[in-house]
């Protein structure tokens, strides 16, 4: 199994500006191999391969002064050029929108990754090859081996996520206690047992704040330092919201897989959700409550600690009756679930709850008679 530990990096003002350094050039890298591709095609209609940028990048570190950082910081620029003409070309086939690629600026050109062969973790600190030790904090503590360094810019401060190899997941273990679950947005979860976890609304409860920070910024000339200043104001505001968020989806995740055995829960088209939302009050909600990062951290918390988490088929989980499978059609607005067949009275959710439990028990059966 891969996990990834985010930890803050304790970077010195020198490191600053060194790592500020790499990531300045990696942008020169990115938009340098972006255009060599452009007008390889557009002049001469020739391929250019990552294999060929790769070699060229070889040719130009035979300079000094280029030659100052790690190379597989500087092969990760052609690696993302590379991934992003790849996603181009597959929208291309599937007809949808190609979006080409595009180049970046310094100020959205934010991360690089480092190999493991580049660099290395020794107690509080991570080793990169020639750029010395940068001391950072994490309050877990770090498993396996690490296999890959991220390395973000947050505003002013720097945070890395490291990449690790903590061996086979453990064998799943019986299942005692299952339940399902029902995401929602008055309710953030509702249980097949009848508990329900709430939302906090994190967005809404900084709505003032976000608007006082962009209301500063748009009050900014364009290029000033109180413009940046501004802006960082604006990018704090928005990080404390989605520390809040994910700290409590860790709460929650963490307690739904220390309960149950089993979590069933289903399987959403978010964006579609997001997309077909009737106004944008809905659409922020849902983006809001942030279901797809509590699925992700149910999954892998249930494989490390050996648990079930089984996504089942959302469709017609509302309408069905979880007491006699009968189709009951309700509107939106409609939040009791009343079937008129065998007479069984539940909150919508609780009902849905209850039939993504018995698919997700019928798909663990059938998982465990396959294995």
């Amino acid at each position: 199994m891969m996990r990834s530990y985010q930890v803050r990096l304790k970077a010195t003002k020198r490191q600053g500006l060194a790592l500020g350094a790499l990531l300045a050039e990696c942008c020169e890298l990115y938009n340098a191999a972006l255009q060599e591709r452009r007008d390889a095609w557009k002049i001469c209609q020739k391929n250019v391969t990552l294999y060929d940028q790769m070699k060229e990048l070889a040719q130009l570190r035979v300079d000094p002064e280029s030659a100052s950082f790690p190379s597989t910081i500087q092969r990760d620029p052609l690696r993302r050029v590379d991934r992003a003409f790849h996603a181009f070309f597959r929208r291309v086939r599937a007809r949808q929108t190609p979006g080409y690629p595009r180049f970046k600026s310094r100020d959205r050109y934010h991360s690089f990754t480092v190999d493991a062969e580049s660099f290395r973790v020794e107690g509080d600190r991570i080793v990169v090859t020639k750029m010395g030790g940068f001391r950072f904090h994490t309050r877990c503590r770090l498993k396996g081996t690490p296999r890959a360094l991220h390395v973000k810019r947050c505003g002013q401060k720097w945070r890395a996520v490291i990449v690790c190899d903590i061996g086979p997941a453990p064998e799943r273990v019986a299942v005692s206690k299952a339940v399902g679950i029902d995401v929602g947005v008055r309710t953030l979860v509702t249980l097949s047992n009848g508990g329900e976890v709430l939302n906090p609304r994190w967005t809404q409860e900084a709505e003032e704040r976000l608007a006082r920070a962009n209301r500063q910024l748009a009050t900014k000339r364009r290029g000033s330092k109180n413009r940046a200043k501004a802006r960082e104001r604006l990018r704090r505001v928005h990080e404390a919201i989605v520390g809040r968020r994910r700290a409590w989806l860790h709460d929650v995740s963490k307690w739904l897989v220390s309960n149950f055995d089993l979590i069933a829960f289903e399987k959403l088209d978010i964006r579609g959700m997001v997309k077909d939302a009737p106004a944008s009050p809905v659409r922020k909600s849902i983006l809001d409550a942030a279901w797809a990062e509590l699925v992700w951290m149910l999954t892998y918390k249930a494989e490390s600690a050996g648990k079930w988490a089984i996504p089942v088929d959302a469709g017609g989980t509302t309408e069905t009756c979880s007491g006699c499978g009968d189709v009951v059609p309700k509107k939106l607005r409609k939040r009791q679930h009343e079937c008129p067949k065998c007479g069984l009275v539940l909150g919508r959710d609780h009902n849905a709850a209850i039939e993504v439990l018995q698919r997700g028990l019928r798909c663990a059966g059938a998982s465990a008679e396959a294995a």
